[in-house]
């Protein structure tokens, strides 16, 4: 063998090489970087603790998994302009001061600062709302356990008889509910921007994991690789959605977003009545494919729709609109999931169109009403 071909073999398995090792770097969007990142062996550095707090959280000691935050600790910003942690990558989505990131005032889910100003902005999770003594339309579920993820956030469940659920609180109250700890989900892909999030294995979408006759459920979807960060019509979440009439939870609804709201807003989609007339607004309806909602063609990541199974869902996210093949109206279609600037976590302002400066996000779909 000639130097010559030594040579030209040498630089096609490297090449093949490099190509394999961006490919999965791609593909894999898992947690990387040191260990003690997240991880302390004693929680122990000079006589201090090692670990992340939000302001004014309590300093509990160790925690579970060997941890250096709670889930507060790791996910929040005393400033308004950090939307990842430098440290940990972790998505912020409590800022203490106003997020001023995006249109949006914050990630895909909106921010908790906006709780802090009002609380009809936004979930409760770690106190008392002021205004509700319940989630409205709940559908008064029972059985589940003293202060059940279905009832309050800010309490911590006891009485299931089931490691994974007593002791919830707060974040894992829809997040990792079926685990104890963030144990694994944080080491699953996480955002890639095309990748369909469909089992427990891959994590489930944002982690997103119920309960359903003793089984794990979960959220599906496409979660985008920013979340949200940066958006546009080919650049989003992407959310499975289920035309059924009446019923509620993954065994109605399947492993949809608007299956995990209705575990504590079941009546809002049990009792949407007809469209002669409609009782409340429809959610998982497909959009009529005439009139004034015929023109909503193009994703506006302000009124994110809900995508039929039938959905292309290993093409990543799709700018197309369509009732015709099956897109729909969903709960996160007018709402924020964590917070938002405005009344009821309403994605645009509502309440304040059409005054000055006021959106109004009912005409993406209600094209007439502009």
């Amino acid at each position: 063998m000639t130097s010559k071909v030594r040579k030209t073999i040498i630089i096609i398995s490297l090449v093949a090489l490099l190509t394999v090792v961006l490919t999965y770097g791609i593909a894999d969007a898992k947690v990387t970087g040191p260990c003690s990142n997240c991880h302390t062996m004693h929680n122990s550095q000079q006589g201090a603790h090692m670990q992340y707090l939000a302001p004014g959280e309590e300093d509990i000691g160790p925690k579970g998994a060997l941890l250096r935050g709670t889930c507060l600790g790791c996910h929040t910003a005393t400033d308004g302009s950090t939307w990842k942690s430098s440290i940990t990558g972790a998505p912020i989505v409590f800022n203490t001061s106003e997020p001023v990131f995006n249109e949006a005032k914050g990630l895909a889910a909106g921010n908790f600062y906006w709780v802090q100003t009002e609380d009809t902005k936004g979930h409760n999770i770690f106190s008392q709302d002021s205004k509700l003594s319940v989630a409205p339309g709940d559908m008064g579920f029972s059985g589940c356990g003293t202060n059940n993820c279905h009832t309050n956030f800010h309490l911590a469940v006891s009485g299931t008889g089931n490691p994974a659920l007593d002791g919830k609180q707060g974040c894992t109250k829809c997040h990792m509910v079926n685990t104890v700890g963030p144990k694994g989900f944080h080491h699953k892909d996480d955002g890639t921007g095309t990748k369909y999030v469909d089992t427990a294995e891959k994590g489930w979408y944002r982690f997103l994991e119920g309960h359903m006759s003793g089984s794990g459920h979960g959220v599906a979807g496409i979660e985008d690789d920013d979340w949200q960060y940066t958006y546009s019509s080919t650049d989003h979440n992407e959310y499975l959605g289920s035309q059924v009439s009446g019923g509620y939870g993954f065994g109605g609804l399947g492993n949809t977003m608007t299956a995990y709201c209705t575990g504590c807003h079941g009546v809002f989609h049990d009792n949407q009545g007809t469209a002669s007339p409609w009782l409340r607004h429809p959610s998982d309806k497909i959009l009529p494919t005439s009139g004034e909602y015929a023109a909503y063609t193009t994703y506006d990541p302000l009124v994110p729709v809900a995508r039929p199974s039938s959905f292309d869902w290993e093409g990543g996210p799709s700018s197309m609109v369509s009732g015709t093949h099956g897109d729909m109206v969903m709960c996160l279609s007018c709402h924020r999931a964590h917070a938002s600037p405005y009344f009821k976590m309403m994605r645009w302002d509502y309440r304040g169109w059409p005054g000055s400066g006021a959106t109004n996000g009912c005409n993406v779909c209600h094209t007439s009403k502009n």
